[in-house]
């Protein structure tokens, strides 16, 4: 249980860092999925999860004045809840 609160910040910290190296998809639900299903022991339904978050974030963008939700911290703790749930 621990473990996987770990690995969770870790990768949170690691999909973040995207604001700084420069934008390189790590920070995308598919690829978080990914991460959290290894975390979890279930990489197949880590990429589900994170395959349809992808599709509900996917149009996302800032017009004018406001702010669109946070797809990194939203598909990470999503498909950690749903993978956590069964």
């Amino acid at each position: 249980m621990i473990l996987q609160i770990i690995g969770i910040f870790i990768i949170s910290l690691i999909a973040n860092m995207q604001d700084f190296l420069g934008s390189s998809f790590i920070g995308r639900p598919v690829v978080t999925g990914f991460l959290v299903g290894l975390v979890f022991g279930d990489v197949t339904q880590g990429l589900i999860i994170g395959a349809t978050l992808e599709l509900a974030f996917m149009g996302l963008m800032g017009v004018g004045a406001t702010v669109p939700p946070d797809e990194i911290i939203g598909g990470i703790l999503a498909t950690a809840l749903a993978l956590k749930n069964g």
